[in-house]
C-alpha cells in the first residue's frame, strides 16, 4: 500500500480501536526493507511501537535491515521479538547503540539470552512469553530468579512497556 493508504488503514484500524502499537510483523527472509512503509506512517501518526518477529526464518541480515530503518525512523520504538532468535547476541549489541530498539523476551530459548539482556538494556528489556507456546508463569518465575534487583525486575515485568506506552 502506499503511505497514505498505509496511515489511513493504521488511523482505522489500529489507532481507531485503541491499539497503542502495530505487529506482529512476521516476514519472509530478506523481505525487512519492505517494512519501510510501515516505519514512515509511524513516524507520522505519533511513533507508534512496532514489534517485528526477529527468530527463524528471519536471520541476522534481516535484523540488521531492521535496524537500519529504525535509524532512519528515529523516535519510532521497535521491538525485536524473540530477542532476535538464535541471534540474540547481535540483537542486544545492536540495541546498546540503537535507543529505539527493545528487546522481548519471549521464546529464549537458553535463559544466559535473557539474562543478558537484562544486564545490558534492563529500560529496555520486555517480559513476554510467547504463549501458547510459552508459559507465562514459567517465564515470570526464570526472570524472578535471573533479576534479584527489585527496581530491575519490575521495569522488565511490566514498567518498561507501560512507559512505552505512555500508560
Amino acid at each position: 500500500m502506499s503511505l497514505e493508504e498505509t496511515v489511513q488503514w493504521i488511523e482505522e484500524k489500529v489507532k481507531g480501536v485503541g491499539f497503542l502499537g502495530l505487529g506482529e510483523f512476521t516476514l519472509t527472509p530478506g523481505e525487512a526493507s519492505g517494512l519501510e512503509v510501515v516505519f514512515e506512517a509511524s513516524a507520522h501518526l505519533g511513533s507508534l511501537p512496532l514489534w517485528i518477529h526477529t527468530f527463524h526464518p528471519l536471520g541476522l541480515e534481516d535484523i540488521r535491515v531492521i535496524n537500519d530503518l529504525s535509524r532512519r525512523f528515529p523516535g519510532v520504538p521497535v521491538i525485536l521479538g524473540h530477542l532476535g532468535g538464535t541471534n540474540w547476541m547481535q540483537a542486544i549489541y545492536l540495541a546498546r547503540d540503537n535507543t529505539e530498539l527493545y528487546l522481548d523476551l519471549s521464546a529464549a530459548f537458553t535463559i544466559f539470552a535473557p539474562t543478558m539482556a537484562i544486564k545490558e538494556l534492563p529500560e529496555r528489556t520486555l517480559f513476554s512469553s510467547d504463549a501458547p507456546y510459552g508459559d507465562p508463569y514459567l517465564v515470570k518465575k526464570m526472570l524472578e530468579r535471573i533479576t534479584p534487583d527489585k527496581f530491575v525486575r519490575e521495569r522488565v515485568l511490566g514498567d518498561n512497556i507501560a512507559e512505552l506506552l505512555n500508560l
